[in-house]
């Protein structure tokens, strides 16, 4: 089956391939509309070391962006979730809190975000984690490392996911692609010869002569409507223009 017959194939069942990617996109549509809503809220941080001598400010330049990494995996751990709980605890649940931390670029900072179906909760759980992961670092005997805020989160106006635009944008692109392979597969499974070139391939032979298609019509309705219901021709009469 070469390129010219597959497009053949794609054009006879475009029909076929634009109802059930309409029907894919629909479906997708309405289950991402059942979806909760989940809203983001994200505190920018920055990673302070304390410097004593010119010797520990060149360290300092080397280790920042490893620290702001290793913080950023330290603020998704149980134990920040665990701090978070103790210092909101009139507020949330433990099944609120759902943090995640990454370094900005290979810089000094790192985002601590916060996702819940409450977008005030959201806020309040990730301005909460940087005192936690400050307080965390303090019992580890790290006296040199200091958390400071860099940009405090707000509350989010639309919600991170689920991502309706993306979602509707995917199941188009998979439907028509999944459908188109399909109407394929039917021209391919199918007994239809498609074109004269198919039939002059398969039996060897060449073409020569091609039946226009007919369509029937009801030849004694045609008769009256130009005779007229008594066999007698029929004359248009057209007014006359003063």
């Amino acid at each position: 089956m070469g390129v010219p017959d597959v497009y053949r194939a794609l054009w006879r069942r475009k029909f076929f391939i634009v109802f059930m990617t309409a029907l894919v996109v629909a479906g997708a549509w309405y289950l991402t509309k059942r979806e909760q809503k989940l809203y983001t809220a994200s505190t920018l941080v920055r990673v302070q070391q304390r410097i004593d001598n010119a010797g520990e400010a060149f360290l300092a330049l080397q280790t920042g962006g490893r620290l702001a990494q290793t913080y950023a995996n330290i603020a998704a751990s149980h134990a920040i979730a665990t701090r978070i709980y103790s210092s909101l605890r009139d507020q949330i649940t433990p099944a609120d809190i759902s943090v995640s931390g990454s370094q900005v670029q290979d810089l000094e900072l790192l985002r601590i975000s916060a996702t819940n179906p409450v977008p005030a909760k959201a806020e309040l759980i990730a301005n909460a984690a940087p005192k936690a992961l400050e307080e965390f670092i303090q019992t580890t005997g790290t006296k040199s490392d200091h958390i400071i805020v860099v940009d405090p989160a707000g509350v989010p106006s639309t919600p991170s996911s689920p991502n309706v635009r993306l979602n509707v944008m995917m199941a188009f692109l998979l439907g028509l692609a999944f459908n188109g392979a399909i109407a394929i597969l039917i021209e391919i499974l199918g007994d239809r010869v498609g074109s004269a070139e198919n039939l002059e391939r398969i039996v060897g032979k060449p073409v020569l002569a091609v039946f226009p298609e007919l369509a029937l019509t009801n030849h004694r309705a045609d008769h009256e409507e130009r005779h007229g219901a008594d066999g007698e021709p029929v004359s248009e009469v057209r007014p006359a223009h003063g």
